[in-house]
């Protein structure tokens, strides 16, 4: 199995994932979501999750966000 090592950025967001990491250390499978600040006084904001709790957000935003 192959290690997932995925990138998207928009103007806003810069968007980071992880998975599939064979060795079994704590945070290995991670996502990544940091928003850029154009204020120079407030740095990038940055949120990171497992991948457990980013199909949790994801299962929570379909639900109330879908169609």
């Amino acid at each position: 199995m192959s290690v997932i090592n995925r990138k998207h950025r928009t103007k806003n967001l810069a968007l980071s994932l992880r998975n599939r990491d064979a060795r079994k250390q704590a945070g290995s499978n991670r996502l990544a979501i940091t928003v850029n600040s154009d204020d120079w006084r407030i740095p990038d904001q940055t949120v990171r999750m497992t991948i457990r709790d980013a199909r949790a957000l994801r299962s929570f935003l379909n639900d109330y966000l879908g169609d």
